[in-house]
């Protein structure tokens, strides 16, 4: 009986597991294909054009097919010359000419930074994690101080990141009097992992 009970305790359990194996395993793919179907999009919507006149008559799966290879060889073409020396220099004059377009520089800085954050370099983007009220009171969100700051009438404030869920790369800026943060133990990586996990991976 008693062996029978534990059968039945632990089979939810197993499915609670395997449900959130399952999430975990998956939400690194649904990114992976929204980002791709987004650069897909927006470079079919470049090419396409260009190269009709050539492919006009080919089935629209071709030509689908067509802009996915160059898209393929335009991205690894892109990582060799990244890679070398000659290619860094490149990339970085062509990022000096970017940076000096008016609009253009603080989409581009701001997104490049965003990205290196969630890319191993959070500990110098990222203070710490903090749970702020979000997006209204009795609700709490995960945060990131990205800096602090005094406020005229001499209190502290800090400047909290608040990531989306899955795709932590866009979120929600929110100035917050310090003390109304709840400060968490929880290192930068491990609000990254929980944010992109939608919750599953939640620090001990």
């Amino acid at each position: 009986m008693q062996a029978t009970e534990g059968i039945q305790t632990s089979r939810p359990r197993r499915i609670t597991t395997r449900m959130a194996s399952g999430i975990v395993a998956l939400v690194p793919i649904v990114i992976t294909v929204a980002v791709l179907r987004f650069v897909f999009n927006l470079t079919a919507g470049i090419l396409l054009p260009i190269v009709e006149p050539a492919v006009g008559e080919w089935h629209p799966l071709a030509r689908g097919g067509l802009s996915l290879v160059i898209l393929v060889v335009g991205i690894y073409l892109l990582g060799e010359l990244a890679t070398h020396v000659v290619g860094r220099k490149v990339l970085s004059l062509a990022e000096d000419v970017v940076l000096k377009v008016p609009f253009v520089k603080v989409v581009y800085s701001v997104s490049k930074q965003v990205v290196g954050a969630f890319q191993g370099r959070g500990t110098r983007a990222f203070k710490s994690v903090v749970f702020v009220a979000f997006p209204h009171p009795g609700l709490r969100s995960v945060g990131f101080i990205t800096s602090s700051f005094r406020h005229a009438d001499g209190s502290d404030w800090s400047a909290v990141f608040v990531p989306t869920t899955p795709n932590p790369t866009t979120g929600f800026l929110q100035l917050v009097p310090t003390r109304d943060l709840e400060h968490t133990e929880m290192t930068v990586e491990e609000g990254v992992k929980m944010v992109m996990s939608v919750g599953v991976l939640m620090p001990e």
